[in-house]
């Protein structure tokens, strides 16, 4: 499957990259050079991206045998009715229909450990007087500190439960299914296997609207990205919703107490020789962020906490000789994934100001660079091989197409089946990828400024999350790095900002892409406002994907 990406790449890279790269033999200074240079490159990996998502998808609609089909032969493990502990984890999030559903399990022989780390009163006297109530198993850890996030209030429990051949982790919204416990162990097969990951769903039972719009894309992950690489890649612990072996938990040293402690897991123990499985047939359910604000919480913890991730336990990671080239590649490419709005910013800084003040290329007429070029130079002709290089042909243009809808492939084939939830995603996730571009890349310039995490809590019940964050005058840039940016007051007022400049550089420059960040970031400004409950924030949530049909059909009318 990667062979495939990378070859596809390559190919893309070869094709596309000398129209660009003739440009430097112009009389533009080093400054001009340099920028084309960083423009080329990072279209190289936006391009790597857009093949990243149609082969793996691809891959996915191609294999149809569930994995547990073919490594389920027996029920030893069960026959052997090995003890598991089931921990609950909760920061001011109890949620009773999780719990239940820990003590609900058609297994006999586990325990159910409620990991609290409240500071709320309210919330430790309910989990208290629901433990009353379950005395025979249930049990309630409590710790005198929270160092070491979610990571910590784990490692802090299994240091002192003994006697569990194997646990599991639930999160505060988790809902597992009552052959949860007897669907997973089955899949322990051999002795290198160390975790088997559960399939996620958005909770079909949230009232939140933004939630039922947008909690597809726990499906389209799993299904899609999670099954193709079952068979083909790297399978990641989530941090909830998993099965894992005790021994290779201690073995490990326990969890690495960061921010993103299960994909630092993840790697630490393949560097060790083991891997994980995931069983497609055992469904849990988990709450999406209910609100945009809260989803822009939890978006900020996973680019944080994945840069944070990267940095410390990754050069570690691709020096092992126990790991494949294809397993180190994956990591990676599904780590930085995250990551790609700050270099995307960039990218439109490069094209929106500094190349079109030395290129002459590079300034948009309408929708289309000013091409083509008419060269003379011989040299440059045999670069390109051609004496009229339209950059913005109809390969580039086809190229364009793979980009935006790459992702977007399953719900667009699901339209026929589900067209009203999944017409909805496709416009959620348009407005988002426009609506999120500077708060994205504020979170990994804070990280890398601050070289500080975050672990927000996104419950449905947490409320604090909803309101925009007011920090004293008196702060330091860099003291704002280290705490919460997604929701802050100085973020939202940047976002306003380049809504601005993306608008006036779109009518200066007749770049209409500008329009569409423009329009994603004040819709965005308007619904952390308003809410998306409001019916009418939802009708302008629209606009963003209306925009870019018309630029898709405008562009396809020019090169007819």
């Amino acid at each position: 499957m990667f062979f495939t990406i990378l070859c596809l790449w390559f190919w893309t890279v070869l094709y596309f990259n000398p129209r660009i790269l003739a440009l430097l033999f112009g009389p533009e200074n080093i400054l001009a050079k340099l920028a084309l240079i960083s423009f080329l490159l990072l279209l190289d990996l936006f391009w790597y991206y857009a093949l990243y998502h149609v082969v793996i998808i691809a891959f996915a609609y191609f294999e149809n045998t569930p994995i547990s089909k073919t490594l389920l032969k027996d029920n030893q493990i069960l026959i052997q009715n090995p003890s598991v502990a089931l921990l609950y984890t909760t920061y001011n999030d109890f949620q009773e229909n999780a719990v239940l559903s820990c003590i609900n399990q058609e297994y006999a022989n586990f325990q159910v450990f409620i990991l609290d780390d409240s500071t709320d009163a309210d919330y430790k006297n309910r989990i208290d007087i629901f433990a009353g109530q379950y005395k025979k198993k249930v049990i309630v850890i409590r710790r005198k500190n929270r160092n070491g996030y979610k990571a910590g209030n784990i490692n802090n429990a299994l240091n002192q439960i003994k006697g569990f051949e194997y646990f599991s982790i639930s999160d505060a919204d988790s809902i597992l299914p009552k052959n949860y416990i007897s669907g997973l162990l089955p899949y322990f097969k051999g002795n290198k296997i160390a975790f088997v990951q559960a399939r996620q769903e958005s909770n079909p039972e949230q009232k939140s609207t933004f939630a039922q719009q947008l909690g597809y894309q726990v499906s389209l992950h799993c299904d899609y990205y999670m099954k193709t690489k079952n068979r083909y890649g790297y399978v990641m612990f989530y941090g909830h919703g998993a099965m894992l072996r005790t021994d290779v938990y201690h073995e490990a040293g326990g969890f690495p107490e960061i921010a993103t402690e299960d994909l630092a897991y993840s790697m630490l123990i393949r560097e060790r020789g083991y891997f994980g499985v995931s069983a497609e047939d055992v469904v849990c359910y988990e709450d999406f962020p209910p609100t945009y604000q809260q989803y822009r919480r939890r978006n900020e913890k996973w680019i944080r906490g994945t840069t944070e991730c990267l940095f410390k336990y990754y050069p570690s990671f691709v020096k092992s000789k126990n790991i494949t080239w294809m397993e180190k590649v994956d990591v990676l490419s599904s780590a930085c994934l995250l990551l790609l709005p700050f270099p995307f910013f960039i990218l439109l800084l490069l094209v929106g100001i500094l190349l079109p003040f030395f290129y002459y290329n590079f300034r948009f007429q309408g929708l289309m660079f000013r091409m083509p070029i008419e060269f003379d130079n011989s040299l440059l002709k045999l670069m390109v091989k051609t004496t009229s290089n339209l950059f913005w042909s109809i390969d580039f243009f086809v190229l364009l197409i793979i980009s935006i809808i790459g992702p977007m492939i399953p719900p667009l084939v699901e339209l026929v089946k589900y067209p009203k939830q999944r017409f909805k995603f496709i416009i959620m996730h348009a407005f988002m990828f426009y609506a999120t571009e500077i708060t994205s890349s504020l979170n990994l310039f804070a990280y890398l400024l601050s070289r500080s995490a975050t672990f927000p809590v996104t419950g449905h019940t947490q409320k604090n999350t909803q309101n925009i964050r007011v920090e004293s005058n008196r702060d330091s840039f860099r003291e704002f790095t280290r705490n919460p940016v997604a929701n802050h007051k100085i973020t939202v007022i940047l976002e306003a900002v380049f809504a601005v400049i993306f608008f006036i550089i779109s009518m200066l420059s007749k770049n209409i892409w500008f329009l569409l960040f423009s329009v994603g970031l004040a819709i965005s400004i308007i619904l952390i406002r308003f809410g998306f409950e409001n019916r009418n924030v939802r009708y302008l949530v629209s606009l963003p994907l209306v925009l870019l049909v018309m630029i898709i059909i405008l562009i396809g009318k020019t090169l007819q």
